[in-house]
């Protein structure tokens, strides 16, 4: 174990708000150490002096964890205010790392840091022990045969979940980092729980995957997984560390261990094949929405008889939870390319129907839901299709139709400028502002056809062409 006393002061490397991180040299063996240490001014206040020493506390704990920084010593001189503790040096954190070498980072080393991060995570869950500060910038890279070993660090914002200390309550200021931080803890720190963690692990694992700061989370193989992990509401996130580990090493099998690649499999294939369908990998295939030789028969059949089969899509909405509007997404358009297509029946709109009905009986997510009105409205009354005017009336109602939607739903109904007769809603409990659309709707339609025919017997009685 190193010696602070036989250690040599290189350099001040950083310096946070109550804290600094001083560089040392052992000339004897040659290797490199941080000692982060409280700033003296700050000794005298207890918030941030228990902060450091909380800090030092829990990374003794979670000590036999590989994946966790080393603590190698500390020291607390209250009669010279100094608070320190010892850790391996790091030349460069995570997000140094990856803004560095992005382009050439192998999808398997990317797959290799997630792992060493949930390591860490479950054994610190496992010890109730929250990070509430987890971002690239806390994580530390080091290299053993040249291949990246991850070390969680700072747990200055942990939290035992255990204890009811005045500490746990939050006086201090910080906050975590705002790209990263769960809304909750946003709010109020103390109000942070395990699924806080998880909320930044999902942000997290858009970074290592994409090199993007996780503003705006854009598609990527893993966008499943962390959007379930990101949700803004705490009990739509995943149950546990381990929840979210079972669904990652899921999704790295479809990646690596199908002898088809993931990007060639169709919904018919899967569906054809005798072995049994995770939900999680059927998600993947659902969003994809690969097809060979017709839209129709590859991909939009299958899933309209798996989704109509017994509670199949009840199953599947409770694996991936908002992750649905992913696939309301891709059936929708699937949807609109094959109706510019041929060689395929036209009867099938009426099936179509059904399963966007279903899907609004069954989900709770607005964006997904107005998605499924449209083409049921576009189905119903554009197509004129009888059979799905009768299911359009048994969802188009207050209780699927929330205050977020409401207005987009009626612009597009005004927009479609179809005649629809009213009094075939009087059994249903309409919004008001929806009757207002469709009353709309039909007088721009009766404008227009009146002009329509004033103009064909203005045409009739010109004899001039």
């Amino acid at each position: 174990m190193p010696n602070l006393n036989e250690l040599k002061h290189i350099a001040l490397k950083g310096e946070g708000y109550f804290c600094l991180v001083k560089k040392y040299y052992d000339e004897k063996t040659g290797k490199n150490y941080a000692k982060k240490e409280l700033k003296i001014k700050f000794y005298s206040n207890e918030d941030y002096r228990y902060r450091l020493l909380r800090e030092i506390k829990f990374l003794s704990d979670l000590q036999e964890c590989e994946n966790i920084v080393n603590l190698f010593d500390y020291g607390n001189d209250s009669k010279n205010e100094s608070l320190w503790y010892l850790m391996p040096y790091a030349n460069q954190n995570l997000y140094e790392y990856i803004k560095k070498n992005n382009e050439t980072i192998e999808k398997v080393e990317r797959y290799s840091i997630v792992e060493q991060i949930l390591n860490a995570l479950k054994y610190a869950h496992s010890k109730n022990i929250l990070h509430r500060d987890i971002s690239p910038n806390n994580v530390l890279i080091f290299f053993k045969e040249k291949r990246p070993i991850i070390k969680m660090s700072d747990f200055g914002l942990g939290k035992d979940t255990e204890s009811v200390s005045y500490y746990t309550k939050s006086s201090v200021s910080g906050y975590g980092q705002i790209l990263y931080v769960s809304p909750e803890q946003r709010k109020h720190l103390k109000d942070a729980t395990k699924k806080s963690d998880i909320y930044s692990l999902g942000k997290l694992v858009y970074f290592i995957f994409t090199g993007k700061d996780p503003d705006n989370l854009n598609p990527f193989e893993l966008s499943s997984l962390v959007k379930k992990a990101t949700e803004e509401n705490p009990k739509d996130r995943f149950d546990s560390i381990e929840d979210f580990e079972s669904y990652f090493i899921s999704l790295k099998d479809l990646q690596y261990n199908q002898s088809i690649p993931i990007d060639y499999i169709t919904l018919s294939d899967a569906l054809e094949s005798k072995s049994e369908i995770d939900e999680k990998v059927l998600h993947e295939i659902l969003v994809k929405g690969n097809y060979n030789s017709h839209v129709y028969y590859d991909y939009i059949n299958p899933v309209n008889e798996y989704m109509l089969t017994d509670s199949n899509l009840e199953e599947y909405y409770k694996v991936v939870g908002n992750g649905i509007i992913d696939f309301v997404k891709t059936y929708t358009n699937r949807l609109d390319e094959c109706y510019q297509t041929v060689r395929w029946p036209f009867s099938s709109m009426s099936t179509f129907g059904k399963v966007l009905k279903k899907i609004i009986q069954t989900i709770e997510n607005d964006e997904a839901r107005l998605l499924c009105f449209k083409h049921l409205w576009h189905l119903a009354y554009v197509a004129d299709q009888w059979d799905v005017q009768k299911e359009i009336r048994t969802v188009l109602k207050k209780e699927f139709i929330s205050k977020s939607i409401v207005t987009q739903l009626s612009e597009f109904i005004i927009e479609s400028e179809v005649e629809v007769d009213l009094s075939q809603f009087s059994q249903s409990e309409l919004p008001q502002i929806i009757k207002n659309a469709i009353l709309k709707a039909n007088s721009i339609s009766a404008e227009k056809r009146k002009e329509y025919e004033k103009k064909a017997n203005e045409d009739l009685n010109d004899l001039s062409w």
